[in-house]
């Protein structure tokens, strides 16, 4: 052995070779196995100090007579330094050569082979090996004393953790014969068993040169060299590439005899003197006392780590993918089990949560189950906010909930196909929280791009349902590291330019805009104590100059309405010359004060309110203060006013005279195609036993099902992409799935819950469907809404292009 790399055990060789050099053993046969085992723990005691030092401090014969206290020592500690060591010695014996369940040790199998069936006990199987026993023939006994020798030099060489001499051990073992003898010799048969073990073992650690061998062939064929230098060569090329099955094992060199050097060897030799190179280490008590105090070091941490929130200071409770977001809650990537949400809706959001941690671990089980040929599963992570600052109100407030709800029941439909079926890919998800109003979402998006990085499976992106610059700079970071997104409820038409990784399902806010104005110009909107509807003549549009959202969709319908006058109200300043034009008002009351005085005249007057629907309900708690001075007020709301429904609060529950009017980017109850009723099913079948107000406003909003849609458009691309990568596993990645997105899927669209889909890219797509369906619903303070406009392609064949009574209207064209 080298210096400095311990001793060389062979536990393995030692324990048959006192086998196989035992006296016959006689006696009942129920017993010989037990007097093996005796045998060989006496053996054993040659070179175990340990266990020879046991020996002696249990006393020497039980039997002999000697004083009272040396029988009584004899009695007690007999059993607990003999009895017991000899014991445990045959258990670890067994349990060394054998192995346990399925991982059986190279004995097991051995003797497997050898009688049919394996063993269960050592000694019992060994009594074979005894001289005299059924197994006892020289030659048998040779193959298996080689078996074990291989073994424990092969494990002889395995690195341990923490074993610094096993993990100094960077060179092989090498057998050498200064001459092998006759063709029959006993070292002959032994290279030649020497190969056959090797190649039953697998054993790479150990290498025989013999001098006078002219053939070793017995199964395998011997590799014939012309000289050393070739045979070098040849062991190169094995280094390099590996032994494959069915390689011969053997290498035969003609040398010519005498003194005489082989110039071409010794050139090759002094060009390549070693095939591994030894690292240089330090030595072994060196590397003990330092894996000692990176032990301590590191339980230092580990109990710091745990008891740190007993010291108090800056602690960040955050755990796994997540981190202290600006609200002071965590943000960032969870499997499911964090829990984000902190409001009265904490349970519903975390039950959600819980449930798509189950429907992963329900994939992870499916995939230990599945046949190679089968894809693998793809991750797509939904980004929302979960969170939100001090006395923020629920996560529902943006969406939240709807939303998961939607993508929890699309994994569950998307996976009851794909684990029934090698053409599609069963689908994880990952939970994603942006942070209040989308404020950490940049900070988010890095931390997906490095997960990304180290998890291959992930392949895309949903959610983002939040127009806002945080969520611009978040969709940058991902477009850039090449991550496909599919965007929910977001409908500024400036996210798409973020990047072509970025693909909108929901309309646009210039779509949206086209459409309301139109409403505005035709319908009977303006509704007034005991009085029928009426058109508007007047217009007020409510704005929030520094919302991306807002902004733009004020701006389009300032575009598209042309039928009569619009005065536009500011909450607040800001937005700079890109936002729209108005008079500003610092207070939310000195804002209502002025929307009365101008809706309460004689002018028949129409709010369209294009700021959040957080801020809709502040306005109109102000606005119930002049109810005397104004009983009504006629409101058409953009798709985010949705989200004061889903408040957990009745609009009219605050203000009475409400007239609502609002915009929906989903109606799956008026849609007939086969995705929107098994959504509908899904949902009634998870959710439907809810009551209340906040319940049927979740089920009539088209955050879920536009999250359906996202996770179930997606999957569909992942599907054929995996059919498009031949059904290899390893070509299915994000640059696949980004180019079939791009392209558009491959039966010209999707027919999704809300609506028909079609958001390619290619020949000027523009990553969004142009006429993509759109409806405006007439709330009630009771009841269901009710739809009041439906204009664009509920399907490929069912496309909405009139509306209102007796369908007399012309909805709106698209703009390409």
């Amino acid at each position: 052995m080298p210096v400095d790399t311990g001793q060389l055990r062979l536990p393995g060789y030692r324990l048959l070779h006192s086998v196989v050099t035992a006296p016959a053993i006689d006696g009942p046969i129920e017993h010989r196995h037990r007097d093996l085992r005796n045998h060989c723990y006496d053996e054993h005691r040659r070179w175990s100090r340990t266990a020879n030092t046991l020996w002696r401090i249990g006393g020497r014969d039980h039997a002999s007579g000697g004083s009272v206290v040396e029988l009584l020592w004899n009695f007690v500690a007999g059993p607990l330094c003999q009895t017991l060591p000899r014991w445990l010695f045959g258990v670890r014996s067994s349990r060394r050569m054998l192995g346990r369940g399925r991982h059986r040790r190279w004995y097991a199998e051995w003797a497997r082979l050898q009688r049919g069936t394996p063993p269960t006990d050592f000694f019992r199987s060994a009594l074979d090996h005894v001289p005299g026993g059924e197994g006892s023939d020289p030659e048998r006994l040779d193959r298996v004393l080689m078996h074990a020798l291989l073994a424990d030099l092969d494990g002889a060489v395995r690195r341990r953790r923490f074993n610094p001499w096993r993990m100094r051990r960077t060179t092989r073992f090498v057998l050498l014969f200064e001459e092998a003898g006759a063709l029959d010799s006993r070292v002959q048969r032994f290279l030649r068993e020497l190969r056959s073990a090797v190649e039953d073992l697998r054993c790479t650690s150990v290498i025989a040169i013999a001098a006078g061998a002219r053939s070793l062939a017995s199964r395998i064929p011997d590799i014939e060299a012309a000289d050393l230098a070739h045979a070098g060569a040849e062991l190169e090329l094995v280094e390099r590439q590996g032994m494959r099955a069915g390689q011969p094992t053997g290498i035969v060199v003609p040398v010519s005899e005498g003194p005489e050097d082989d110039e071409r060897a010794s050139y090759w030799l002094g060009r390549r003197p070693t095939l591994v190179a030894p690292s240089r280490r330090w030595g072994p008590r060196t590397e003990i006392a330092g894996a000692a105090v990176v032990v301590l070091v590191a339980l230092g941490l580990v109990a710091g780590g745990f008891y740190r929130p007993l010291w108090g200071g800056g602690d960040d409770s955050c755990a796994g993918q997540t981190f202290l977001g600006k609200d002071g809650q965590c943000v960032g990537v969870t499997t499911g089990k964090q829990r984000f949400a902190q409001g009265t809706n904490e349970r519903q959001v975390s039950e959600v949560l819980e449930q798509i941690d189950r429907q992963n671990d329900e994939v992870d089980a499916a995939m230990r189950r599945r046949e190679e040929a089968s894809p693998r599963y793809r991750t797509v992570v939904y980004i929302g906010p979960f969170s939100g600052g001090a006395g923020a109100d629920d996560p529902v407030r943006g969406g939240t909930l709807p939303e998961l709800r939607g993508i929890v029941l699309a994994q569950a439909h998307v996976n009851a196909l794909a684990l029934t079926s090698d053409d599609r890919v069963p689908v994880r998800v990952l939970v994603a929280n942006a942070g209040h109003l989308f404020e950490d979402a940049p900070a988010v998006a890095d931390s997906i791009v490095q997960l990304a990085r180290r998890d291959p499976s992930i392949v895309g992106a949903v959610g983002l349902g939040q127009s806002r610059g945080s969520t611009y700079a978040a969709i940058r970071k991902l477009d850039a590291a090449g991550i496909p997104m599919i965007g929910t409820s977001g409908t500024a038409d400036s996210l798409l330019s973020q990047g072509p990784h970025y693909y909108q399902l929901a309309p646009v806010d210039s779509r949206a805009a086209q459409v309301m104005a139109a409403f505005v110009r035709e319908a009977a909107m303006v509704t007034g104590p005991g009085q029928a509807p009426v058109k508007a003549r007047r217009v007020m549009l409510i704005a929030d100059p520094k919302d991306p959202y807002s902004s733009g969709l004020a701006r389009s319908f300032r575009t598209e309405y042309r039928s009569g006058p619009v005065e536009t109200l500011l909450l607040g300043t800001g937005g700079g010359a890109t936002g729209p034009a108005g008079r500003s008002y610092d207070t939310m009351e000195d804002f209502a004060e002025r929307v009365c005085r101008v809706a309460g005249g004689d002018e028949p007057t129409g709010v369209v309110w294009t700021a959040r629907g957080s801020q809709f309900v502040t306005f109109l708690s102000e606005y119930s203060r002049m109810a005397d001075d104004c009983p009504t007020v006629s409101v058409l709301g953009g798709d985010d006013v949705t989200n004061a429904l889903l408040l957990g609060q009745d609009p009219w529950a605050i203000f009475q005279g409400l007239d609502l009017y609002y915009v929906s980017h989903g109606e799956p109850s008026r849609v007939r195609a086969e995705s929107a009723q098994a959504y509908l099913r899904a949902y009634d079948a998870q959710y439907g036993h809810e009551r209340g107000v906040l319940a049927q406003a979740m089920r009539l909003d088209g955050h879920s099902p536009l999250a359906w849609d996202a996770l179930c458009y997606l999957s569909q691309a992942i599907d054929e992409a995996w059919v498009g990568s031949g059904k290899r596993d390893g070509r299915l990645d994000r640059a696949l799935v980004q180019a079939v997105l791009y392209q558009g899927l491959g039966s010209g669209g999707f027919n999704g819950a809300t609506g028909r889909i079609d958001a390619h890219g290619v020949a000027g797509g523009g990553r969004l469907t142009a006429d993509k369906l759109v409806a405006i619903l007439h709330g009630a303070p009771e009841g269901a809404p009710r739809p009041a406009l439906l204009c664009g392609a509920v399907t490929a064949t069912d496309i909405r292009k009139t509306w209102g009574p007796g369908k007399r209207y012309s909805c709106p064209e698209p703009v390409d």
